[in-house]
């Protein structure tokens, strides 16, 4: 299979999309929080777990007016020694993989509970993983001409997610934030809701793609907001159908938000069904995007050409098949150490690289 030149000509939409799609799939079909922790807070949780993201996009784009370069990942490698470049780039990928692996084992618990009950769950891993791979020789300028196409559907499922809120088993009385929980686990399911937003790191290897002329901050913005709004009305629905004790017991209330409202539309019979349908393609769609991110940080790590891309891609779904199907099925979804990682990976370590790269002096026209 011949692979597709990369052009640089992606534009405000495709950003907006891309950033939209790396962090919306799973970050919404397990809201709110899970590992029986409190969710009485969760839609006021996630508005907040926002501004850590928000303030990494205004320090990424101080950062590229400074040194008048989108690629800040090539910016820190001529700004920084080799001994701090090259771990950084490490646990990049390693954090990219271990996320694409909870990804993906998150992904076949999703569909055996809810469509394949009798499917053993090597089925649906390698199935979806050889899926990915083929999908992955075509580039990622097919990636992100496939994401922007299939971001249509999802608008019918934005508006048919408001038109809960009018539904009769919605109740308001659930809404209100209740803090009765002691500091410490409060705190800890925050960490959950700030997490939920960690997708955005991959644009720091889509950045060097876009036009010149996009407006790569206020686009970013736009895509943020516009997820954080989608993981408020989500957690309200939810809470507002479940209420507290029964929202906990759920592994996917979105999912079974659906399943409860359309279970007496017997003209569109198990339109549910079309809904998961709908969020397995965003797992798909994500797959895509941290694949070609972590496939972007070993080209930064170890130079190829765009011919051998095929190397990184096959080894990288092979190691996660192999570890996925492994992997015993989750007994308990305590996601604690995930989630962690993430804060450290997408937030607390870019931040830190972001203020050193503005500490250092701009480089020279000869540098």
């Amino acid at each position: 299979m011949k692979l597709q030149t990369e052009k640089k000509d992606f534009g405000n939409i495709e950003l907006f999309v891309f950033i939209y799609c790396s962090t919306i799939a799973l970050g919404i079909i397990f809201l709110p929080y899970i590992s029986a922790e409190e969710i009485r807070s969760a839609w006021l949780k996630v508005m907040v777990g926002v501004i850590p993201y928000l303030i990494f996009l205004f320090l990424l784009n101080k950062v590229i007016r400074k040194h008048n370069d989108r690629d800040v990942l090539k910016v820190l490698k001529d700004l920084s020694f080799n001994w701090l470049y090259y771990p950084v780039m490490i646990y990049l990928l390693l954090s990219t993989i271990y996320s694409i692996f909870w990804g993906i084992k998150s992904l076949a618990i999703v569909i055996q509970t809810y469509l394949l009950q009798n499917t053993q769950q090597w089925v649906v891993i390698v199935t979806f993983l050889i899926f990915v791979g083929i999908s992955l020789m075509y580039g990622i300028t097919a990636i992100t001409r496939l994401i922007v196409l299939m971001f249509i559907c999802e608008i019918g499922v934005i508006a048919s997610l408001v038109a809960l809120l009018f539904s009769q088993d919605f109740r308001w009385i659930y809404i209100p934030p209740v803090f009765t929980v002691d500091v410490f686990t409060f705190l800890k399911s925050s960490i959950s809701e700030t997490t939920r937003y960690a997708g955005l790191i991959t644009i720091l290897t889509f950045l060097p793609l876009v036009k010149k002329e996009t407006k790569i901050i206020k686009t970013s913005y736009m895509s943020l907001l516009l997820i954080m709004i989608m993981f408020t009305l989500v957690s309200i629905l939810t809470l507002g159908t479940f209420g507290f004790e029964q929202t906990l017991t759920l592994l996917s209330p979105i999912t079974a938000l659906i399943q409860t409202t359309y279970a007496e539309m017997t003209l569109f019979e198990r339109l549910d069904l079309f809904f998961l349908t709908i969020w397995i393609w965003a797992l798909y769609k994500a797959a895509l995007i941290y694949f070609w991110f972590a496939i972007s940080i070993t080209k930064r790590i170890i130079p190829f050409q765009k011919k051998k891309e095929w190397i990184p891609i096959t080894i990288y779904v092979v190691i996660i098949m192999i570890v996925t199907v492994a992997t015993p099925s989750f007994v308990n979804l305590s996601w604690e150490p995930y989630n962690i990682n993430l804060l450290i990976s997408t937030i607390v370590l870019p931040i830190l690289l972001f203020t050193y790269m503005l500490l250092r002096k701009k480089r020279s026209v000869k540098e």
